[in-house]
């Protein structure tokens, strides 16, 4: 199975296969050339490993979609994607008709059992017919095009804290951010973050303890989601903050962040957790661009 997702930085790729009953992630790698260059790299890539027509996820960018926390309208199952339609209407900044729309429900332990909720993804219906298109002209077979937080997820799954309580993610762009918490196997919170990695340093790569008041802002917004998934979702305490890679790696961003929240935190290794083939190994730069295409890959064991 191949995983992609692109943007107009550059391209993250990943292959994966059953080794016995586990599946595990034998090729990963992030090209950053411009979208123009993207579909003969990966055509190129697939005849050289040998994957043709293979199985691909294709894991959307942060600008190819929306995403929204709603009630879940009171309607029979074949119904429920236009009524969500409807809902989103003045919620998204896409027009709703011009949309694919889908959705997946929280537990039913969620908001203490006292109201069913939903999150409800949308994209332009444009952006996933070329993606179709694109997956095909690289010789590869659709098969699941998915957003970077349920990615995340089967991530999360090998993390030994999920075994007994709630694991967030903090995962920080350039200039925005979210926090993800999990529990068991299913995904609770996405919360955004008006701030990214970049606002931490006063030049590029240059993290600065002067910028304290920025810290303390991104700590303020951590504890919320963390109090509103206690108070609120009726979750409890999440045991453990995993921070993952950022491009920048001179910050040193869990490391800054002990001293604003209690929680405790720490840095997400991929090669600690994850079924990864042996020799397999990715710098700091590629795992802060490629950790979504190989959740993908481990959607099928998680």
């Amino acid at each position: 199975m191949v995983a992609i997702s692109r943007s107009e930085h550059g391209l993250a790729l990943s292959y994966g296969k059953l080794e016995g009953d586990a599946f595990c992630v034998q090729l990963c790698e992030y090209a950053s050339i411009p979208m123009a260059e993207h579909q003969e790299y990966v055509k190129d890539w697939v005849v050289r490993n040998k994957l043709n027509y293979a199985e691909c996820h294709y894991v959307l960018n942060e600008g190819e979609y929306e995403l929204q926390l709603l009630e879940t309208p009171p309607v029979e199952p074949e119904e429920l994607i236009e009524a969500v339609r409807w809902r989103l209407k003045d919620l998204i900044t896409l027009p709703v008709e011009d949309a694919v729309i889908d959705a997946f429900h929280l537990p039913e332990d969620a908001y203490r059992g006292r109201i069913k909720m939903l999150y409800a993804v949308a994209a332009k219906k444009e952006t996933i017919e070329e993606t179709l298109q694109f997956v095909k002209k690289c010789g590869l077979s659709n098969s699941v095009i998915e957003i970077p937080e349920m990615a995340l997820r089967n991530m999360a799954l090998y993390l030994p804290e999920m075994d007994f309580g709630t694991v967030a993610l903090l995962n920080m762009h350039e200039t925005q951010g979210e926090m993800l918490m999990f529990s068991h196997d299913a995904m609770y919170l996405s919360r955004q973050i008006e701030m990214g990695y970049s606002s931490l340093a006063h030049e590029p790569g240059a993290f600065s303890l002067d910028n304290s008041v920025m810290l303390e802002r991104l700590g303020l917004d951590l504890q919320r989601s963390l109090d509103y998934y206690e108070s609120q979702l009726g979750k409890g305490i999440a045991s453990k903050i995993y921070v993952l890679p950022i491009e920048d790696e001179s910050i040193a961003l869990e490391e800054e962040l002990h001293s604003h929240i209690n929680t405790p935190i720490a840095i997400f290794d991929y090669s600690e957790f994850l079924p990864m083939a042996e020799g397999l190994s990715l710098s700091h730069f590629e795992q802060s661009r490629c950790l979504p295409v190989i959740g993908s890959i481990l959607r099928r064991v998680a």
